[in-house]
């Protein structure tokens, strides 16, 4: 398997917009998770990053991609649309190779934005309110719930030293695919969380696998990349 690449995509934040009205989305995009999904497909087609998570303050992204940032650019310096490729601030794409082994004992720093939803008998619902049909009153807290929901996400990957809660919102206008309705598009409201953690790594090969893959669902539409620090 081609090796993970961290990389940094700077983007026009009108010329963005400009591109979604052009492509019917909706300005309900509440995260622009699903707008970016789409841009990224127009770019680099199935080399898209994924997962991602959108910095909107620094107007860029930052994701995980099994192609550097000169592969990425050539492909949608071929293919791209005149309109999606307006978007991207071309010079300031870049990307670095992450290590391809991950020390066990290894301390680190993280932070994730995720949305913390399950999937049951083909209905997705937000993990606390699973809680509350299960326990009722006992349930404890919403944020509770979420950092345990966390933890569990990592399994023997990582041990979690200290897990915080930096963030949360209860519901998120998300836009996605009507599952009956072609390209029909229809808002959903998810949860969000921002958690950091302190880390160590236990299983380098598990965490390796857990970095490229995300937590949580919804990765492709800007939830669950893994950002790394250094220890604090």
């Amino acid at each position: 398997m081609s090796p993970l690449h961290l990389v940094r995509i700077p983007v026009h934040a009108p010329r963005l917009l400009r591109f979604a009205v052009d492509h019917g989305i909706p300005q309900e995009d509440e995260t622009l998770g699903y707008t970016l999904h789409a841009w990224f497909t127009a770019l680099f087609g199935e080399e898209a990053p994924k997962p991602f998570r959108y910095l909107e303050r620094r107007s860029e992204v930052l994701g995980y991609a099994r192609r550097p940032a000169s592969e990425l650019l050539e492909r949608a310096q071929a293919f791209a649309s005149p309109g999606a490729w307006a978007a991207l601030e071309a010079e300031g794409l870049a990307s670095k190779p992450m290590p391809g082994e991950w020390r066990s004992g290894q301390r680190l720093r993280l932070e994730v934005l995720a949305c913390p939803v399950s999937r049951k008998d083909d209905e997705e619902k937000d993990v606390y309110l699973r809680a509350l049909d299960r326990t009722g009153a006992a349930t404890p807290p919403r944020a509770e719930v979420y950092r345990q929901w966390f933890m569990a996400q990592w399994g023997e990957a990582l041990r979690l030293e200290q897990v915080e809660l930096l963030g949360m919102s209860a519901r998120s206008r998300l836009l996605r695919r009507a599952r009956n309705g072609g390209n029909r598009l229809r808002v959903v409201e998810r949860p969000q969380a921002l958690f950091g953690a302190d880390a160590v790594v236990q299983d380098g090969t598990a965490f390796a696998s857990q970095l490229a893959r995300g937590i949580g669902r919804h990765r492709a539409f800007g939830f669950g990349m893994v950002l790394l620090a250094p220890p604090r």
